[in-house]
């Protein structure tokens, strides 16, 4: 809705409208704001990712074009946090510069490939990252697990318990690392 009354704002300062010597109510009908938001393909869908509060992962809600599916919402999330987000001081272990190379999804476990730029850290940051992507795409419905591959290679990744799995990690392995 804002993003339709942002358009038709700039469209109306855009038109070379002359400028009076004093202001003028005018009264515009934006019609219905649906149509408006279809046409322009305006249409949001509000998912969750998770981001890094103090060394502990945050829920955080953000809206992206509908339909929106498992990969943009990843998208989304190797993207990092907005300047609204990080104001709030949130933050994302993620590395800047990782790109999602692809993601597929068969039974409930998305298998993710992202770029070797994601193993860039390591340690605690490393953990936090590996629950940012984990926590994300387990919140999409149907995904109960997800596998990592770095460039195309299976890759093992930390759980909290400080043991690489080599094996589909699940939500319920990264509860631990949660806010509250």
């Amino acid at each position: 809705m804002k993003r339709a009354r942002l358009l038709l704002a700039l469209l109306v300062t855009a038109c070379g409208i002359p400028v009076d010597a004093s202001p003028e109510t005018i009264s515009v009908d934006l019609g219905d704001l649906g149509e408006i938001e279809e046409a322009t393909g305006a249409r949001l869908a509000a998912v969750s990712i998770y981001l890094v509060r103090d060394d502990r992962l945050v829920h955080v809600p953000r809206d992206l074009p509908s339909p929106a599916q498992l990969p943009d919402v990843l998208e989304s999330l190797v993207s990092g946090e907005t300047d609204l987000e990080d104001r709030a001081g949130l933050r994302s272990s993620i590395p800047i510069g990782t790109d999602l190379l692809g993601v597929t999804e068969e039974d409930g476990v998305a298998r993710i490939d992202l770029s070797s730029d994601f193993a860039a850290v390591g340690g605690r940051q490393e953990l936090l990252a590996v629950a940012q992507v984990v926590l994300t795409a387990t919140g999409i419905e149907g995904v109960d697990a997800v596998i990592f591959e770095l460039e195309g290679n299976p890759t093992d990744v930390p759980t909290p318990s400080g043991a690489l799995a080599d094996h589909p990690v699940t939500a319920a392995d990264y509860a631990p690392l949660l806010d509250g």
